[in-house]
């Protein structure tokens, strides 16, 4: 297949835009070609991307370049080597290669109409020994999935992978500083792998509202109303979890815990707040960051089993699904926290 499609293209700072000129990848003989058919919006990373404020070592490349990193789809066409993947599966985050053509860079580059998986099992049948290709980051899912739901199952997985890499498991106390999407999936994972006790913080009552009845969390604590510390009365925590972003929210969280206790970031710290005072830290604190998630591919097998026993509901995490052209509304809502998040369909 040949000729151009679309994609999201952030052609310098703060401009988004949907071009049509970007070329259709082809297939090399052990790859296949997937034709994507949603792609999340990442509320952290894309808006890094967008404003230019994500790190070189992150994946930040030159503009004009090409958005999103959760595409899903359906494999179209195959190369002539491929023996391990059928046309019709389906895909989480196809990829594209480092230079698309006609002067565009990838930054992730899934939210475009195509994207190419390969055939790993197959290379290294026939003698391949070296890394998979696109960092083997990209993943085989049940065909019964909606492309919506594949969408939404790699922030999931990030969640699900923060939640064990911090810790989380049977009898654990637990503290969530934010309930957006990320937030009140780890709420969720940390109920499923046992612990003892739930307590969400954040600013909105609706996200609150959603962490009781989606992750049944314990508590939830409004900030902007309550004074946290009166509130949670000398409770002592095992681990303490900021998905919002704030080195403040790690100094305040290690307040919280007992000796010996835990806190994590799994928010994207924001670049003019990269410096932590580690003398204001609660004595005998763990401080973990995962500014970037760690592991997400080696769980997305057992988080497409959570969601097939009915453990986890994909629909549940994201508020809104719009075309790919209506990008701009997306930001929109995003940015004035009118979403949890947000699928554009291509």
């Amino acid at each position: 297949m040949s000729g151009f499609m679309k994609a999201a293209a952030v052609l310098g700072t703060e401009d988004v835009q949907i071009v049509d000129n970007v070329p259709i990848p082809q297939p090399g003989p052990y790859e296949a070609l997937v034709r994507v058919h949603a792609c999340g919006f990442c509320n952290g990373t894309d808006f890094q991307i967008i404003r230019g404020t994500l790190p070189a070592h992150e994946g930040m490349k030159p503009f004009p370049t090409l958005l999103g990193h959760e595409g899903a789809g359906e494999v179209v066409a195959l190369g002539a080597k491929v023996r391990h993947i059928q046309i019709g599966d389906r895909y989480l985050h196809p990829n594209l290669r480092d230079c698309p053509g006609n002067g565009y860079t990838r930054t992730y580059g899934g939210m475009a109409e195509y994207g190419l998986v390969a055939d790993y099992q197959t290379m290294k049948e026939d003698g391949y020994d070296g890394p998979p290709p696109f960092a083997g980051k990209y993943a085989r899912v049940p065909k019964a999935f909606s492309y919506t739901d594949i969408s939404m199952l790699l922030s999931l997985s990030e969640s699900l992978s923060a939640a064990k890499n911090f810790g989380i498991g049977p009898g654990t106390k637990v503290l969530v500083y934010g309930a957006g999407p990320m937030g009140l999936a780890l709420m969720k994972y940390a109920r499923i792998l046992g612990a003892e006790k739930v307590v969400a913080v954040d600013k909105l009552d609706d996200r609150l509202e959603r962490a009781g009845r989606l992750a049944d969390i314990d508590r939830g604590i409004n900030t902007e109303k309550k004074d946290l510390r009166s509130e949670l009365d000398n409770v002592q925590f095992d681990v303490a979890v900021d998905a919002v972003g704030a080195s403040s929210i790690l100094l305040e969280a290690s307040s919280f815990l007992r000796p010996g206790g835990r806190v994590g970031a799994m928010g994207v710290l924001r670049k003019n707040d990269t410096h932590i005072d580690i003398t204001r830290l609660k004595n005998n604190t763990m401080v973990q960051l995962l500014n970037l998630p760690w592991g997400e591919y080696s769980v997305i097998d057992e988080n497409v089993r959570m969601i097939q026993e009915g453990k986890i509901d994909p629909g549940a995490f994201y508020s809104h699904v719009l075309p790919m052209e209506e990008i701009h509304t997306c930001m929109e809502l995003v940015k004035r926290k009118e979403a949890l998040k947000v699928i554009l369909t291509i």
